[in-house]
């Protein structure tokens, strides 16, 4: 009886010391997920890694025992964002060491990643435009001022299409033969060259004669300074008289001489009417010479000269085929009065510096 008594008391000491099988509910290594005392580890990864900029990157912190994540994206001193998936954006090119501080119930921990971002710079893109729509067509010659419209570059290499080539920023150019033309720009920056390409952007045309034109073409001066430009006939036959009526803007009236295209034994008539309210000239000569009643060819039947105030255009009023009746217009006559039939005019352009 002694026996059983020891052996049911050593039984019930051990149950009381613990001892035996059981689930103790103290220890937090089996089946927790969350935190516990133990020091974080910060652990990371970003995706993209590398990409032309702007470059969005998504960061995921896969870090342990950690209840809060602190991003430093630049690896510059500063939080940047808080959360366990965060996304930033990279606006500039270069290379970006990336810090995480992971913290717990346990301290903190800090996983610096060096370079591990590598944002490419941007390639440019390639654009233009001719400074106004009008400009992508005219008669020979012909200028065309050229618009840069490209970005991220650092220099320009244009091809005109007619063998010329130019590295300015928004270049003027005059075409001096007919043809259609493929106009291309080349930008290089720091993110490589980009190239744009316009096919027959460019349209030049050879001027239809007989014809009015007005020489020169193209003048650049300063402003205060007095420009002569001359009328002229071109490709014409048994021209005995002629009117040119001019429109213009940004000048001021001075002169008007005659040309020696219609002159022989005696000068040839002259006469002219300036209105300045509404800008307009009208300049009239004929022959009046028995040796040399017409004339064939190429030639000037009269000089204007002006005051450049502005940027101009010296234009041409309506036409006048009919002739011979008085007022304004623009006409050709033969040895009998008859109209000449003429098949073009061309502008003349005044450009201030």
């Amino acid at each position: 009886m002694f026996k059983k008594l020891l052996s049911l008391s050593l039984v019930l000491f051990l149950i009381n010391c613990g001892g035996g099988g059981g689930g103790g509910t103290d220890d937090d290594s089996g089946g927790g997920t969350g935190p516990s005392n133990d020091p974080p580890v910060a652990i990371f990864t970003g995706s993209p890694t590398s990409g032309p900029a702007p470059l969005t990157v998504t960061f995921a912190s896969s870090s342990s025992n950690t209840t809060l994540h602190q991003w430093d994206f630049e690896n510059d001193g500063s939080l940047d964002a808080s959360g366990q998936v965060v996304g930033f954006t990279y606006q500039n090119a270069g290379t970006y060491s990336v810090s995480l501080t992971a913290t717990g119930p346990g301290g903190s921990n800090v996983n610096t990643k060096t370079d591990y971002i590598t944002v490419e710079p941007t390639a440019p893109t390639a654009n233009f435009s001719t400074a106004s729509e009008d400009e992508v067509a005219g008669i020979v010659p012909h200028m065309v001022n050229f618009n840069n419209l490209s970005t991220l570059y650092n220099s320009t290499l244009w091809d005109f299409g007619d063998g010329n080539t130019s590295t300015e920023e928004n270049p003027s150019h005059i075409y001096e033969s007919s043809g259609n033309f493929d106009v291309s720009l080349t930008v290089t920056g720091d993110g490589g060259s980009t190239s744009e390409v316009k096919t027959a952007f460019i349209t030049v045309d050879d001027l239809q004669t007989p014809a009015f034109v007005l020489d020169p073409k193209y003048t650049t001066t300063s402003a205060g300074t007095d420009v002569s430009i001359d009328i002229k006939v071109i490709g014409v036959t048994g021209l005995s008289a002629a009117q040119a009526t001019l429109s213009y803007g940004g000048l001021t009236y001075v002169s008007t001489t005659a040309g020696d295209f219609l002159e022989g034994n005696n000068a040839p008539l002259l006469t002219t009417s300036h209105n300045p309210g509404i800008s307009r000239l009208v300049v009239y000569t004929a022959s009046l010479s028995s040796d040399k009643p017409s004339a064939d060819g190429d030639g000037v039947i009269a000089t204007v000269t002006f005051t450049v105030d502005s940027n101009s255009t010296l234009g041409w009023g309506e036409d006048n085929p009919g002739a011979g009746a008085g007022g304004a217009g623009n006409y050709m006559l033969d040895v009998n009065g008859q109209a000449i039939t003429f098949n073009g005019k061309d502008n003349a352009y005044i450009f201030v510096e």
